[in-house]
């Protein structure tokens, strides 16, 4: 890796450096100094750091202020080659210092001027890079008005997963520590304390209104890959209700319909009580297969509900519609 430092130098002091003749608007040069003057200049000087051909001032803010303007102007893959290389290590060597590499919170903040290590410059592209996501989705989903009249704000997270982009589902699941150093976190409904699984499994808003968890979603619109990415990586728990009692379940059971993989998913994750959860009306998964899924694999569906113990408030074993509390369920 090569590095070139070029130093500027101001047009009227060139005659200095080409001539022994000073400049005749120049001020007659003093005859002599003083004595602290002439102590300064007889005393030792520190030897700069060389480094290959690589020369550092001896000061250690200087040195990391040079480094600091070389980082700002790589791209992130540059940034992990300089900071995976030998000139690094040298550094701290020979300054005997970490300072290069070290890690501070308040530098970590997107708002922070000051000089940053070459840790702190790859944490806070990666907190930007979070911050610009969020800030994308906001512009793509702004505030929606819910049927009751209700204005909701859509949650990102959640908007990604009903949208099926797993590239983008990855990128929030993988910056979710970052979530912290920026201002708008709150759009994403975090908190200080909150776990990467607290976050798949909160309650937000997709862009239809609705309220839902990341996973619930992706398994209503049927993204199989983002349901078993969720669940697999983001620790997504298909347990999980909302206040009026549907789950994951409910919502695949009833609309899923070019194939059954994600309930199969979402079955091997489920307790029974939650596979038969009611919800606020009385209606088990099984209910919305029968009533609300029109699909060719509504037979299939069913069927397999049932080999899981699936069972409905108002279905018997056979599918007959027998009216509310006459189902199986009440067997």
């Amino acid at each position: 890796m090569y590095i070139y430092i070029y130093v500027y130098i101001p047009i009227h002091n060139m005659a200095s450096l080409t001539t022994n003749t000073p400049p005749s608007h120049a001020k007659r040069q003093r005859t002599s100094l003083k004595q602290s003057t002439i102590e300064a200049l007889q005393e030792e000087r520190a030897e700069p750091i060389k480094i290959g051909t690589f020369v550092l001032p001896a000061g250690f803010e200087s040195a990391c202020g040079i480094m600091t303007k070389i980082y700002i102007h790589l791209d992130i893959r540059s940034l992990c080659n300089v900071k995976r290389s030998s000139l690094i290590q040298q550094c701290r060597k020979a300054f005997r210092c970490d300072d290069f590499e070290r890690v501070r919170d308040i530098a970590l903040s997107l708002s922070y001027e000051g000089r940053r290590s070459i840790n702190e410059i790859l944490l806070t592209y990666l907190a930007k890079r979070l911050y610009l996501l969020i800030q994308r989705y906001q512009r793509e989903f702004p505030c929606v008005q819910f049927w009751t009249g209700e204005q909701r704000v859509p949650t990102p997270i959640v908007c990604a997963c009903q949208r099926g982009r797993m590239d983008d589902v990855e990128l929030f699941v993988n910056l979710h520590p970052f979530h912290k150093y920026i201002t708008n976190r709150d759009v994403n409904g975090y908190r200080d304390d909150m776990t990467l699984k607290d976050m798949v499994s909160q309650v937000g808003t997709d862009s239809d209104g609705d309220e839902l968890t990341p996973l619930m979603a992706a398994a209503w619109f049927e993204h199989f890959q983002v349901v078993k990415y969720l669940i697999e990586q983001g620790e997504a728990d298909p347990n999980i209700a909302k206040s009026n009692g549907w789950n994951a379940l409910h919502f695949a059971a009833m609309t899923n319909r070019t194939t059954t993989e994600t309930i199969e998913l979402l079955l091997t994750h489920m307790t029974l009580d939650s596979i038969n959860k009611k919800n606020r009306w009385g209606r088990t998964p099984l209910y919305g297969a029968y009533r609300n899924n029109h699909s060719p694999l509504r037979q299939e569906i069913i069927a397999l509900l049932r080999s899981k113990g699936g069972k409905a408030n108002y279905y018997d074993e056979n599918g007959r519609d027998v009216g509310e509390g006459n189902g199986d369920l009440n067997d």
